[in-house]
């Protein structure tokens, strides 16, 4: 199959389920597999899949909407909150540190659960945290091209090799809690 017949498929799946969401439109159960959730980012067993004017959910995020535990609209917004992969990523933080961040209260997490229980994954709202978390345009990564043996390869470098980062996000109080090594001599500060 090619691209234009994927994409034509695709387009006509898209909207079918626009039709069918005139019919029912506080959303409906998806047929089928192989979705991916628009704010966990999980993929989706057969009859765990929702769609509604947001988007594609899976059930554990649809839930965590309907207990009011997230806004439904994160579905559609996702430059308005950090997964905690992406916290990890961008600040460079491990999972303990950003764990420690929530319990002492540096940053307020919102906790999509399992019916109420248990945590399937901690978001993290810029409204929320607006005097700590910066936009995230601030910090994508980005690509950077390196010529090997006369071929070109492209990978990704995080943004805090581009910027200084305490004058890049001075004024956000994440910088009170990252430690920055130099890499020229290695040392911290």
């Amino acid at each position: 199959m090619g691209y234009a017949e994927l994409a034509f498929r695709s387009w006509q799946e898209d909207e079918r389920r626009k039709r069918r969401l005139e019919e029912s439109p506080k959303g409906f159960k998806l047929d089928g597999v192989g979705y991916t959730c628009f704010i966990c980012g999980n993929g989706t067993r057969a009859n765990e899949n929702w769609y509604d004017k947001y988007g594609i959910k899976c059930t554990i995020c649809q839930d965590a909407i309907d207990r009011k535990e997230i806004p439904s609209s994160l579905a559609k917004n996702k430059e308005s909150w950090y997964s905690q992969f992406e916290i990890e990523r961008a600040f460079n933080v491990k999972g303990a540190a950003l764990r420690r961040w929530v319990k002492d209260g540096i940053l307020k997490a919102r906790t999509v659960t399992h019916d109420g229980k248990g945590v399937h994954i901690y978001l993290f709202l810029i409204k929320d945290n607006k005097e700590t978390l910066p936009p995230k345009k601030m910090v994508e990564s980005r690509m950077v091209k390196e010529t090997r043996d006369g071929k070109d390869w492209y990978h990704s470098e995080p943004w805090y090799r581009f910027v200084d980062p305490y004058e890049h996000l001075r004024g956000y109080k994440i910088m009170d809690y990252l430690r920055v090594t130099h890499e020229k001599d290695g040392s911290e500060s």
